[in-house]
């Protein structure tokens, strides 16, 4: 158990650290290389890097967690990705789109490698998935919030070395449970076939597509950008949903726990452009799905986990580009018709998992 807290522990601080020095990077340190030779600021490229970086960030997490399954590498990846960072930020010079797309990279190395040891530590169960995760939402704020204080600081660079320092202490030579697995998944013939596997990944990444689409119509009036205090209370919301999530669905069962809570959220998340109590503890049921979700995605297909765990992202980036595109429709409506397409998502997803796991469980 103590290996297991040490090792979540550290997990959790270097994920908040990688999104939070990421986040100063492609904000604050790469619009620095966005000039051409007349001092002339070029908006394109900078809005290039950043869509460039959140690419090899999320999306490419999935060629990246592939050849990781393939060569069973799961060792050293984070500390590789937090050097890619490192060298980014020492460079005094290079392209925009390059270094911000390097250190993207970086980021997702470091999110494979995590990805895999929380489910390695959980044994299978959702909680200590968001626990892993869920600091990377105050990483991103926060360093939303101050890049352009600390973009020129040496801050980043210290906590890029003290993730370092730190992630030499949880290198594992064997991740027991997921080798495990593995032979019982060769015993059973394969639990779930490719295009069980492919289903559920479908529809468990409109979930989180059509989700992502809905928290882009949350715009509450009483949460201005340059608020702080209200920024830090309204992700730490997000960040104890993202984190108890798993926990509760753990207890309560998965499905029903997704389910209810986006239900509730709904009618919390609406209720919260006229009293901001509803609206944080919308937010917070909103996230109660996430742990969720990516287990469920890692179970269907252990046999290749980090490349489950990048197809997680890989959908949250596909919200991300849907989203640039500001919405014109009634926030209410997007925000009600994306929870329901999800709800309904996670149940036909939930029914396919359920029904091929006890179809296998009665065989073997």
């Amino acid at each position: 158990m103590g290996t297991k807290i040490k090792s979540m522990s550290i997990y959790s601080i270097c994920h908040f650290i990688v999104d939070f020095v990421s986040c100063i990077f492609a904000l604050g340190v790469a619009p620095a290389f966005c000039y051409d030779a007349n001092g002339e600021f070029l908006y394109d490229i900078y809005i290039a890097e950043i869509i460039m970086y959140n690419f090899f960030a999320f999306a490419f997490q999935v060629p990246m967690g592939f050849i990781m399954d393939k060569l069973k590498l799961y060792k050293y990846v984070g500390i590789i990705g937090f050097c890619l960072i490192g060298i980014c930020y020492v460079l005094g010079f290079g392209n925009a789109i390059v270094l911000s797309s390097i250190v993207g990279i970086g980021n997702g190395l470091f999110h494979l490698e995590g990805g895999v040891n929380a489910f390695e530590n959980s044994k299978g169960k959702a909680f200590l998935n968001g626990v892993f995760v869920a600091p990377g939402a105050m990483g991103i704020f926060l360093g939303t919030f101050f890049y352009e204080q600390l973009a020129a600081t040496y801050l980043p660079i210290i906590l890029i070395l003290v993730a370092m320092f730190l992630l030499i202490f949880v290198q594992r030579d064997k991740i027991d449970y997921i080798e495990e697995e593995h032979k019982n998944i060769a015993k059973a013939g394969m639990l779930f076939k490719a295009h069980d596997i492919l289903t559920i990944a479908l529809l468990i990444g409109a979930s989180i597509i059509v989700r992502s689409i809905g928290g882009g119509a949350i715009k509450y009036d009483w949460k201005p950008k340059d608020s702080l205090l209200i920024g830090i209370i309204y992700t730490t919301c997000v960040i104890l949903g993202k984190a108890f999530g798993g926990m509760i669905g753990d207890k309560l069962g998965l499905k029903k726990t997704a389910i209810i809570s986006l239900g509730a959220a709904c009618i919390s998340l609406i209720l919260g452009f006229n009293i901001p109590f509803f609206g944080y503890f919308g937010i917070f049921l909103f996230n109660v799905p996430m742990a969720i979700t990516l287990i469920l995605l890692e179970k269907c297909n252990v046999k290749y986990l980090a490349t489950m765990v990048g197809s997680n992202t890989l959908f949250l980036f596909i919200g991300y580009l849907i989203c640039l595109n500001p919405l014109t429709l009634n926030n209410y409506a997007v925000l009600i018709i994306s929870i329901i397409l999800a709800i309904l998502s996670i149940w036909f997803a939930f029914k396919i998992f359920d029904k091929k796991e006890n179809k296998d469980e009665k065989n073997s």
